[in-house]
């Protein structure tokens, strides 16, 4: 059978090959498979044309940028010991709660100062602290305010931070039918978190220093919220995310020094250098080369494969898909996979966008969210 351009070693499943060596198993050709694959080039196209490159002086502001802060960094020996660029965030006590309802559910809309600045004389610090509205935490709740329940808190991806996540999330059925507490952040520069339309800002964003920063405010906000969740004498917790929010899923599951009942990446990134030079075209692969080396250094103080969760190897679980054009199942799901110590994990013969209508996805989220308890009480 001829090599299939877009699957170049899922029609060969020896060790051999790039996704048998990092052990992500042989994806068959399908129509169905090509459709998701579609879809996926369809959204990078997208992306491609709403997120447009920085200009010239602008890379070489994020080159300055990046090097300078990847020396700071080594100086301050967070190269070596990541672990000691995140402070312990302080506890969140009585956060706004405001009613409203959000896909036909009554929820409550949480709110609170995000008290997270990057570190004295870091590069970008005071362009991060001009972001206004991204320094107010928010999160959408759903509560039953009967007895202690499980806490399930979800994480968005790229985009997102709408109430369209309640839907992408099926927070439905975690309310209704699994009878659990329901969390949604919205993470820096999403949602009502958004910088003025017209402003360029994004995040993630190839600005080095500025996607460092929305990383590490995201898991600084997301563990806010679990000391406040926690205050609420929880029957247990569990943290899942999908895409971004899997990444920020991993790291808040590194960071945090209570084990969570159940920590599940759903189609993860882990490491957005590579991903950003992975899916930039060569003209802007050449423009990036100044600060790449750069950008990984200060990438790796909020890297999820920089942290050994506390969280134990039972509670862990991972969900990559085969075809995915967007998140690399083997550059970017598989490392997470291998540092976290194989844990369970559902290779999905699907792509990134198509992850939403997977119904052996939901399953496996059912299943992993009634094996580690969050559904029973």
């Amino acid at each position: 059978m001829a090599a299939d351009p877009d699957f170049p070693d899922d029609l060969d499943p020896a060790p051999s090959t790039r996704r048998g060596r990092a052990g992500v198993p042989h994806a068959e050709v399908t129509i169905a498979l090509r459709a998701h694959v579609a879809a996926d080039e369809l959204a990078r196209t997208a992306f491609r044309r709403l997120r447009q490159p920085p200009e010239e002086n602008e890379f070489r502001r994020i080159s300055e940028e990046a090097n300078r802060a990847a020396g700071l960094y080594d100086q301050k020996g967070w190269l070596t010991d990541p672990s000691a660029y995140h402070p312990d965030p302080p506890p969140l006590h009585e956060p706004q709660l405001r009613p409203s309802r959000a896909a036909g559910m009554a929820v409550d809309r949480l709110k609170f100062p995000s008290a997270w600045t990057p570190p004295a004389g870091v590069p970008g610090r005071k362009r991060w602290l001009q972001y206004q509205a991204n320094a107010v935490g928010r999160a959408t709740v759903l509560r039953h305010l009967d007895r202690p329940r499980h806490w399930v808190v979800c994480i968005h991806g790229t985009g997102m931070g709408r109430d369209a996540d309640l839907r992408s999330f099926r927070a439905r059925r975690l309310f209704i039918e699994f009878g659990c507490n329901v969390v949604l952040p919205i993470l820096p520069l999403h949602g009502p978190r958004r910088p003025p339309r017209g402003s360029g800002v994004q995040f993630p964003t190839l600005d080095v220093l500025d996607n460092a920063h929305g990383l590490a405010q995201a898991a600084w906000d997301v563990r806010r919220i679990l000391s406040w969740i926690r205050s609420q004498e929880p029957l247990g917790v569990g943290v899942m995310g999908v895409s971004l929010g899997g990444y920020v899923a991993a790291l808040v599951a590194g960071l945090e020094p209570e084990p969570l009942q159940c920590a599940l990446p759903i189609i993860p990134a882990t490491d957005f250098p590579a991903l950003f030079l992975q899916q930039s075209p060569p003209e802007l692969r050449e423009r990036m080369a100044p600060f790449l080396d750069a950008s990984t250094l200060v990438h790796s103080v909020v890297s999820p494969l920089k942290f050994d969760p506390i969280t134990p190897h039972s509670a862990r679980a991972i969900a990559g898909g085969l075809a995915d054009k967007l998140i690399d199942p083997v550059d970017q799901v598989a490392p997470l996979w291998e540092h976290w110590g194989r844990p369970r994990i559902l290779w999905f013969p699907g792509g990134h966008v198509g992850h939403l209508v997977r119904r052996d996805l939901h399953t496996f989220v059912d299943e992993t969210l009634e094996s580690t308890g969050l559904t029973a009480g």
